[in-house]
């Protein structure tokens, strides 16, 4: 692998830190997290919490007013098969959102929960 491939896979959620190279997104899934509202997110890497908080919705139309979503994305690199998922915690506002920061789960912490 070269340089770049490296650099991506450093700094990129969505490259294999494994074998350097683009990973597949496998699933994507829309939460509402109920426990956190305007003006008191809290930052958690605990998988627990998400497990305890996350309720699926179909769209972002059904999270209320006020109330935090998360998006969940699990990727899958074709060379080695690791997967990870991806969470995208936000604030819905408007047309727009507010993101407070990506968390990543690497060792299959969440997979039972969000997709079975």
């Amino acid at each position: 692998m070269g340089f770049f491939e490296k650099f991506l896979a450093k700094y990129q959620d969505d490259w294999c830190k494994e074998c350097n190279c683009a990973m597949e997104k496998l699933r994507k899934q829309l939460y509402a997290l109920p426990c956190m509202i305007v003006g008191h997110y809290t930052e958690h890497k605990n998988p627990e919490f998400y497990i305890k908080n996350l309720h699926k919705v179909e769209k972002k139309a059904d999270i209320p007013s006020g109330m935090y979503a998360c998006g969940a994305i699990q990727y899958r690199c074709p060379s080695c098969g690791k997967r990870v998922t991806l969470l995208d915690p936000f604030l819905p506002v408007r047309d727009e959102e507010k993101h407070e920061g990506n968390v990543l789960f690497c060792n299959g912490e969440l997979d039972q929960f969000l997709w079975w």
